[in-house]
């Protein structure tokens, strides 16, 4: 007992770092050098898995020599850079019996007396290149992050810390250890590494958490690194802040939207106030001469009645399209009614099924009724349909509004003249924050999907 105390002191008193560790990893001891270094406590270490801690040493170097030692047992060295203290660190594996031994000191120049000058020279070259990184990577005035194709944090710089609200870049590697964590959905990432890039850098925008639980959006771009195999090792990229830019185009959109409503208003008022009126004038007199013409008249004049008659269902089904969204009963209500005026006098059949409520956000729930609008306009005036039906879901974190319709299809975007509606649909679900697919094949009717996420938590977990 007396030499395991002094050995254990020897190793405490020692300038470099020492841990120990068994077969599956898990830590047996770290002296107080490695502890300073890490800044971890003996017990916060010891019993844990050393891959636990260090997520981001699978698949490096030192995952790789460490298992060598243990399978071959000969001693291994190698240098590598440490994300978590931010400089580069020499590791010497001494395997024993039944667990290896790892010895970790900073590698300066000249501390190992026989290592050849060109082995030294270029240790040199190596620590002034990674210096200069960082030196880059810190002036930018964007985010940088770089991580292992499973999300665990490689490198971050000064900027994205700041942005966060970290103090620094060592603040923010030691209180996230996955990428995946600084979103607020963290699909998020995994949806922008699976989208199609055309070997081009990926590009997302999304919602990340400061580190006070306040969401920021972002754009970040994803850069694959791949080894000389092809094998992706990492992800690396900028991450801008656009939140400012958000707010301003939800307030642009809020503006056009407020424009659009009152010029609809306008205009249904002035065509129930004066059109409409003057037509059912006109009809009402024609039938108080009908008794005065001559019976050859009256055939002629009980058709021009007729036209008329139509004329204004027209003019009335024109003002409840054109009169703003009333969704007092919810959205399914509000559609249903929507599309009983676009289509009455038509012979389309319409059937609107959901849910009478939804938990959609007010400024999504009109933006949801005006895409419907727009689809249910489009497929009264282009698909000669016998039959449509719209459909509204809960589905997951998201609301999904489905218009389809059994029409001739072959629609799609144009920017031509009068045919701007299916555009607008594209960009007024992309500022809702949703996404919006219109499935048209040539005499195989139309589909309209738009899918709007629901409100994120109103209190997010608080940040490691």
């Amino acid at each position: 007992m007396q030499r395991g105390a002094s050995a254990i002191q020897a190793l405490d008193n020692l300038a470099g770092g020492v841990f120990s560790m068994a077969p599956d990893g898990t830590i047996l001891f770290v002296n107080d050098a490695l502890q300073r270094t890490v800044g971890l406590r003996f017990e916060e270490a010891v019993g844990r898995n050393f891959y636990d801690l260090f997520p981001y040493a699978r698949g490096t170097e030192i995952e790789r020599h460490l298992t060598l030692a243990m399978e071959s047992g000969e001693v291994q060295e190698l240098e590598e850079f440490s994300p978590r203290v931010g400089r580069w660190l020499r590791r010497r594996i001494f395997p024993g019996p039944d667990s290896v031994t790892v010895l970790v000191d900073e590698g300066g120049l000249g501390r190992v007396e026989d290592e050849p000058n060109r082995l030294r020279h270029a240790l040199e070259r190596a620590r002034n290149a990674e210096r200069r990184y960082r030196d880059v990577l810190d002036s930018m005035a964007d985010g940088w992050k770089e991580t292992t194709p499973d999300g665990a944090l490689i490198v971050v710089n000064e900027a994205l810390a700041t942005m966060l609200g970290y103090d620094d870049a060592n603040q923010l590697m030691a209180s996230v250890s996955s990428a995946n964590e600084l979103y607020v959905d963290p699909e998020d990432r995994a949806r922008g590494l699976q989208s199609e890039s055309d070997g081009r850098p990926r590009m997302i925008e999304a919602q990340m958490r400061r580190r006070d639980g306040t969401p920021v959006w972002v754009r970040s771009t994803l850069t694959p690194r791949r080894s000389p195999t092809g094998e992706v090792t990492s992800y690396r990229g900028f991450v801008e802040d656009i939140t400012e830019q958000r707010d301003a185009e939800h307030r642009r959109r809020e503006a056009e939207d407020r424009i659009e409503t009152r010029e609809r208003t306008l205009l249904a008022e002035a065509v129930h106030d004066a059109p409409l009126q003057l037509i059912v004038a006109a009809m009402l007199r024609l039938d108080g001469l009908e008794p005065q013409l001559p019976p050859a008249f009256s055939e002629p004049l009980e058709h021009v009645i007729e036209l008329l008659r139509q004329t204004v269902e027209r003019l009335r089904d024109l003002v409840v399209v054109l009169s703003p969204p009333v969704l007092g009963h919810g959205l399914a209500d509000g559609l249903r009614a929507l599309a009983q005026g676009v289509f009455a006098g038509s012979g389309t059949e319409v059937e609107v099924a959901g849910p009478a409520r939804l938990p959609l956000r007010p400024d999504a729930e009109n933006g949801a009724f005006r895409i419907a609008r727009e689809a249910l306009v489009n497929a009264r005036r282009h698909a000669r349909a016998e039959h449509v039906v719209v459909r509204l879901a809960h589905e997951g974190d998201a609301v999904v509004l489905t218009v389809a319709d059994d029409g001739v299809g072959g629609a799609h975007p144009s920017s031509e003249p009068g045919h701007l509606g299916m555009t607008s649909m594209y960009s007024r679900a992309e500022g809702m924050g949703g996404t919006l697919t219109v499935d048209s094949p040539p005499d195989g009717g139309t589909t309209v999907t738009l899918s709007v996420p629901l409100d994120p938590p109103s209190d997010p977990p608080a940040p490691r």
